[in-house]
């Protein structure tokens, strides 16, 4: 392992021996300050025409002063001037039928989202701010086809497209997080106060990205621009439930070609019950603070960025009392009884670090990559609390005290060519190296090495026809892994209409806690497997994009998927408890199958200051104990509808803005205690967040005021229902959120 990180960071080295030029200018964009890169500049000269490209910083170097130049580029209009001054700034305007974003994620290089063959949804940092979102759980929540449930220890945790978030693949500027619990990534634990946007692919991305990419890829991308040498900025986030947040940055120029940028922030929550006086709360008191340091060099048409960021959480949750005794009698005299608890604390700590480098070469061709360390762990103690004295104890019981640990280095490079107009194509590795460490892991600890080669080509045989196939060829150190395909086409019908297709196979590998589980006392018997595969699953989608652009832009996109998820890993019963042995036998298998299929519907409607975007989504679930039982056939499907309006009253400086959602009955198939198969309900729900953001002082001051969950829904109800019959065996409820609440966001910048 240790010669495959030496060669990673060769390979990074390289590129920093390029010689700096002294004359320049930098392109930037007119309406947010942030550099360009990847414009094709054209340098006029008197008998001769030089082509470049604007490197990552957005600069252009020349040696000999042109008399004119000409910038292109996707995504603004055609830029011509004959001043050229050393070290200038050049404004570009976006194209106004730009409906979309620049997408990065899944892609050969920065593409316009509506030129991109596989279709990719952004959150930009316009619509995190208008719903107030402070964590991607927050954010999610309101988007469509995602579900957000949440865990008083656990935390927020996703399914996308029916799939649990054990499928879905999250990335920070291209970097895998670790540290899933129950096979779920936090989302709470992921902070927004330093991203720029967040971009999602649904489907498989495992050519590129690997496992877990199965129901599809978030990736979130931090901020890397500035207008200006020095910028400071800070944050304050209030919220009636009990949530006070704060969190400052700042960026600046220490010498030429550089940038340095500090963030720092604290989030707390007091946590909250709907019965007040409880002392076990339903939504657990939470405090984290986080920090990242951002670093950023240019060598030349090479961008060297390193990132660090830090992340520390401690959730506190209060046994009700009694709950590990009913009272205390002392020995000595039997004259007092002493209540007492059972309490948890839950503490986790992450440490990302990642050494990025692009590098623009002539003709288009470029070199990307990185090279990342991160750490996660996450600790329990048990304290048995004397209510009456209020001293604490370490409490000795069974999984009383626990630590898991986790380190992944990383390494993905890339070579892309772009020396044709009608193929671009690109090769490159990914290298992750994870282990494990745990009380219920095999022998304390585990690692696992996946090394891969990937590639893909965008082949375009006509000038309105794309074609994209991939091909991921893996090496698993525990595991045979599969290899894995794709294809992707994109049709542009004419100037308004897009068809896209495509087909991924996907895979989820083994965890390492699958794996070498090793759970075994009293009354725990669960074992991992080492022979454990790899899940797969087939993919296909089938997409149409529409784009009217005029005095209004319309768009409307509707989108048919279905995925076929084979060998599912799932623990099972090998050896049923009996009077011999009460805890029987459990253990990992590859016993399951799944599908899931749905119809999308989506709309964006831009006119003067309103914009609105509408979608509808129909999804159906088919567990595996669909394909066990004859007697049921067929999706269970549930409706998802979501609206976000937002007008800007420019002569107020004041954004109204809504957003709802409504997520209709959904229903699943599960098994009880005594074997027998369930239909399991799950009431609709709606809900609706109201915000008003008034700007002050050019922009640099804005203020956010508004309620979130509006209707006041706190849990939705469950019931199970044996299949097949009449008999229902009650109802229970699922916490879904705190419910009405009032919020304020104050904000600050200053260049």
């Amino acid at each position: 392992m240790p010669k495959i990180l030496i060669l990673s960071f060769l390979c990074f080295s390289q590129f920093l021996l390029a010689q700096k030029q002294s004359s320049s200018f930098q392109l930037l964009d007119a309406h947010t300050g942030q550099v360009v890169p990847a414009a094709r500049v054209y340098l006029i000269y008197a008998a001769d025409t030089l082509a470049e490209l604007s490197d990552a910083e957005g600069k252009v170097y020349w040696e000999k002063t042109p008399l004119s130049i000409s910038v292109h580029h996707l995504a603004y209009e055609i830029y011509q001037t004959a001043e050229l001054k050393n070290r200038g700034l050049y404004f570009l305007v976006p194209k106004q039928d730009q409906l979309e974003e620049v997408v990065v994620t899944g892609q050969a290089g920065p593409t316009i989202g509506r030129k991109a063959v596989r279709q990719v949804r952004v959150i930009d940092q316009k619509r995190i701010q208008r719903q107030a979102a402070v964590n991607l759980g927050d954010l999610l929540q309101k988007d469509l086809n995602f579900q957000v449930s949440q865990d008083g220890v656990l935390g927020a945790q996703i399914s996308l497209q029916g799939m649990s978030g054990a499928k879905v693949k999250i990335l920070i500027d291209g970097v895998p997080m670790i540290g899933r619990l129950d096979g779920n990534i936090d989302l709470n634990q992921i902070n927004l106060n330093d991203i720029e946007r967040v971009e999602i692919i649904e489907g498989p991305m495992a050519v590129q990205y690997g496992t877990d990419a199965v129901a599809g890829t978030i990736n979130l991308i931090t901020k890397k621009s500035q207008k200006s040498s020095f910028q400071a900025q800070a944050n304050t986030y209030v919220e009636s439930v009990g949530r006070y947040n704060f969190d400052a940055g700042l960026q600046w120029v220490p010498f030429s070609g550089s940038q340095l940028g500090i963030n720092l922030g604290r989030n707390y929550f007091t946590g909250y019950d709907p019965l007040s006086e409880s002392r076990n709360l339903q939504w657990n008191p939470k405090e984290q603070y986080f920090g990242s340091l951002q670093y950023r060099q240019r060598f030349k048409n090479s961008l060297l960025r390193l990132r660090s960021d830090f992340f520390d959480e401690e959730i506190r949750n209060a046994g009700a009392v009694g709950s590990i005794d009913s009272l205390i009698i002392p020995v000595d005299t039997g004259a007092w009884q002493y209540p007492r608890a059972l309490d948890d604390t839950y503490h986790t700590r992450r440490w990302n670090n990642a050494l990025f480098l692009n590098n623009y070469g002539k003709n288009g061709n470029t070199w990307q990559g990185f090279l990342a360390y991160n750490f996660f762990e996450r600790q329990k103690k048990s304290e048995v609390k004397n209510l009456s004295t209020g001293e604490s104890t370490l409490f000795n019981g069974t999984d009383a005290q626990d630590t898991s640990t986790f380190h992944l280095w990383a390494s993905r490079f890339s070579y892309t060519g772009d020396s044709w107009s009608w193929l671009k194509w690109q090769l490159g590795y990914d290298v992750n190296w994870e282990l494990n460490a745990g009380q219920r892991i095999a022998d304390g600890q585990k690692e696992i090495v996946d090394a891969a080669l990937y590639g893909s080509a965008e082949f375009k045989p006509s000038a309105n026809i794309s074609l994209k196939p991939g091909l991921r060829y893996a090496y698993n150190s525990r595991f045979e892994a599969p290899l894995i395909s794709s294809m992707a086409l994109r049709w542009e019908m004419d100037s308004n209409w897009v068809f896209r297709a495509s087909y991924g196979r996907g895979f989820r590998a083994p965890s390492l806690k699958e794996l070498y589980f090793l759970f075994v006392d009293e009354n725990h018997n669960i074992l991992g497997n080492e022979g454990l595969r790899a899940e797969t699953s087939n993919n296909y989608q089938i997409a149409w994009q529409y784009q009217h652009i005029g005095q209004w832009n319309w768009s409307l996109d509707a989108r048919f998927f279905f995925n076929d998820l084979l060998n599912e890993i799932r623990l099972v019963s090998v050896i049923e408890p009996d009077d011999d042995e009460p805890r029987g036998l459990y253990r990992n298998e590859n016993i399951a199958r799944s599908q899931n299929t749905g119809f999308n519907l989506s709309s964006r409607l831009e006119y003067a200051q309103w914009s609105a975007e509408a979608g509808a989504a129909f999804i159906g679930l088919k567990n595996n104990l669909a394909f066990e039982n004859g007697d049921v056939k067929g999706f269970n499907f549930y409706p998802q509808y979501r609206l976000s309006i937002n007008y800007n009253i420019k002569a107020w400086k004041l954004e109204p803005s809504l957003f709802a959602n409504h997520t209709g009955q959904r229903k699943d198939l599960s098994l009880d205690s005594e074997g027998q198969i369930r239909s399991t309900y799950f009431s609709s729900y709606s809900m609706i967040d109201f915000n008003l953001k008034r700007s002050f002082l050019q922009q640099q001051l804005s203020l956010s005021i508004g309620v979130k969950n509006l209707l006041d829904v706190g849990s939705i109800q469950t019931s199970n229902q044996i299949n097949g019959g009449a008999h229902s065996n009650g109802a229970s409820s699922i916490p879904l959120s705190y419910g009405r609440t009032y919020f304020m966001r104050c904000q600050w910048s200053f260049d």
